[in-house]
């Protein structure tokens, strides 16, 4: 990392910053420069201000440089629209575009890595950044958080049961996280400014100062690996506290601290307290909240204030999402939360996020205001192009597709049925997420109950073929009653799903603990139970496709149903599923993610009613759906809508705004 002093006269320098309406930062006379990135096409710096050395600032070709930034994740978002989301964010008065790399997306099943296939090719999103002449603020992890599935890390990580992960301590995440960053690193290293391309800056790992184990030696191996790859400058982002903070490795001069989020002076304050004379930046401005199945739906926080101060005193600042997109497949994280009574709770489909630019790529009403005040405070240094036209949406006539195959056939127990003293946890057998079947048998006897270690994260319970409890992880604890059984070796059968792998972990271990399928031991009466077969069923896009038809299987909920409509045009549309129960959608092949609109008893789950489904999904003429329905055994009509619904599950959700704890 070089450094060198840029030759600006005070005078001049005082010009530049009162013309970028940088007023506190006028005063003062040199400005030494911290860290900065070079190329033939310009540079990239941090600086001291001027007026306060406890401060810095950016520099973008020896000038003052404000980071207008909007976030959004490319594998989050079809890549046909990649162009279209890009030029929103522009049109809003955004020059920067932040976002993460998800590496359990690209790793496969053979340890190989996909950068190319569909939404995976982040170095054509890189080439259309640059070609909208927007800067890029590169976030590769390899924790992410981000509301993805494990945070972003692959769920192999989880086989061994002492699993660390997050540290230089665990020799197995190590390797496997340096495998990573090499790979990642040789895709983006071209887009580096210094290479001509838009990457100002990147991000070390993400909010480790929230972690529940602080490891400065980690973090310090991370910008070592990013220094010696060249993709300085760096900067880290966690919550605008003394305590998240100092998780990190301030003071550092080739560091820039990010805040999430950083909304006033005094946040502003704490940052310069831990790192002084450097940048500082609101790297993750918010403008919704996550929402979680049960909860209500999605609503803005309108960052109009927050948007007008940082533009009044230059602050630098980047909304977390601007546009949130979807998480398609399996893709959803959860949390921890003890809020709910239980210790879990998974995440929505749709990442709308009441972010201003919605699932669809449309603008929302605080877009536009957004969008005003950018332009008032830029008023004859730069003008905003127009909007985007918007992307056509259809709807599709009701359709009901019909049964097509049992859930349990064509099943292949592992090891060709061998039994397993204990039931073993989906990673043990190389799977993510998706259903296993667990089958043993047990005892005569009189009624009693069951009871379980962990069920992560929704089961069936079947007794002799009959269905006797479901389980929900989001509720407390309860052990399952069993009615008495007359014969010995009553067969003894639990559905599982897993759902997000949690995504966050504050307060203990909660993401290293996150096994799927059963986890640890189940008993009947306080007896352990034994000789488990599992049959696994990972609902891959490629196994739905393939699946054969069969008949459907007597006491046993929900199956697999298929139908099909026709389109004379194709469009963006909602796939609206509140006639049915709990499951995954399918269409062209094409994994639209989890539906989960009615408990088993009737009761309202949502909020999420529809699935996005987007034109490139789609084809004129036939388009087939699949449905893994978990619990309706009728199959009920789908309809294709305009919008998301924005009408189930009311409830005063609190939009917490990321309020440390």
């Amino acid at each position: 990392m070089s450094s060198r002093n840029f030759s600006l006269s005070a005078p001049a320098r005082a010009a530049v910053f009162a013309a970028l309406g940088l007023s506190a930062f006028v005063a003062g006379t040199s400005s030494a420069l911290v860290a900065q990135q070079k190329s033939p096409a310009g540079t990239f710096a941090f600086s001291e201000n001027p007026a306060n050395k406890k401060d810095g600032i950016f520099l973008l070709d020896g000038k003052p440089f404000q980071i207008r930034g909007g976030e959004f994740h490319p594998q989050r978002v079809p890549r046909e629209y990649w162009d279209h989301r890009i030029k929103m964010c522009k049109a809003m008065g955004l020059n920067t575009i932040a976002f993460y790399t998800m590496w359990n997306d690209f790793e496969q099943p053979d340890g190989t890595f996909d950068f190319k296939t569909g939404s995976r090719d982040i170095a054509a999103f890189l080439q259309l950044c640059k070609d909208n002449d927007m800067w890029v603020l590169f976030r590769p992890g390899p924790y992410i958080c981000g509301e993805w599935d494990f945070g972003g890390l692959p769920a192999y990580l989880l086989k061994d049961k002492d699993a660390k992960i997050r540290t230089v301590k665990d020799k197995t995440f190590m390797k496997a996280q340096e495998r990573y960053l090499r790979a990642i690193a040789k895709v983006a290293e071209p887009y580096l400014l210094k290479n001509g391309g838009p990457i100002l800056m990147t991000q070390i790992e993400n909010e480790y100062g929230s972690w529940f184990r602080k490891e400065p030696e980690y973090l310090r191996w991370l910008k070592k690996f990013w220094t010696e790859q060249g993709f300085a400058p760096l900067y880290m982002s966690d919550g605008a506290t003394h305590h998240h903070l100092g998780g990190m490795i301030y003071p550092d001069k080739d560091i820039c601290v990010g805040l999430d989020p950083g909304l006033n002076d005094n946040a502003w304050r704490v940052a310069n307290e831990k790192n002084p004379g450097v940048p500082v930046f609101s790297s993750e401005t918010y403008p919704g909240w996550l929402r979680r199945w049960g909860e209500g739906n999605w609503r803005p926080t309108n960052l109009s204030g927050n948007i007008r101060w940082f533009m009044k005193t230059g602050r630098s600042f980047s909304i977390f999402p601007v546009h949130g997109g979807t998480n398609f497949g399996f893709t959803a994280g959860a949390n921890n939360d003890p809020r709910t009574g239980g210790d879990y709770h998974a995440d929505l489909t749709s990442y709308d996020y009441g972010s201003p630019i919605d699932e669809q790529g449309r603008p929302t009403k605080e877009y536009h205001q957004y969008r005003q005040i950018i332009a008032d405070a830029l008023k004859g240094k730069e003008e905003l192009p127009p909007i985007p036209a918007p992307i056509p949406v259809v709807e599709i006539a009701d359709f009901t597709p019909e049964f097509f195959a049992n859930l349990r056939d064509g099943l292949q127990p592992l090891g060709n049925g061998k039994k397993f003293k204990t039931a073993p946890y989906f990673e043990a057998f190389g799977q993510n997420q998706g259903l296993a079947f667990y089958r043993t048998t047990v005892p005569a006897g009189p009624a009693g109950t069951l009871d379980f270690d962990g069920i992560h994260d929704y089961a069936h319970v079947y007794l002799d073929g009959k269905l006797i409890a479901t389980v929900d992880r989001r509720m407390k604890k309860a052990p399952v009653s069993v009615p008495a059984r007359e014969k010995a070796g009553t067969p003894l059968e639990i559905m599982v799903e897993g759902m997000g792998h949690i995504n966050y972990d504050n307060r203990g271990g909660s993401m290293e603990k996150d096994r799927k399928g059963i986890v640890g031991a189940v008993r009947l009466d306080g007896k352990p139970l034994g000789n488990w077969v599992v049959a696994p069923k990972p609902l891959t896009e490629a196994s739905v496709a393939a699946a054969e038809k069969s008949a459907r299987d007597a006491g046993a909920l929900g199956g697999h149903f298929r139908g099909t409509f026709e389109l004379s045009e194709v469009g963006d549309t909602f796939l609206d599923m509140s006639q049915w129960g709990k499951g995954v959608l399918y269409v062209n092949g094409h994994n639209l993610g989890r539906y989960w609109s009615r408990a088993l008893d009737g009761r309202p789950v949502g909020p999420q009613l529809r699935l996005f489904c987007p034109a490139p999904f789609l084809k004129v003429g036939k388009n087939q759906v699949d449905v893994v329905e978990f619990e309706q055994i009728e199959a009920r009509p789908i309809r294709g809508c305009k919008t998301r619904n924005f009408d189930m599950n009311d409830v005063k959700t609190e939009n917490l705004n990321n309020q440390w704890d």
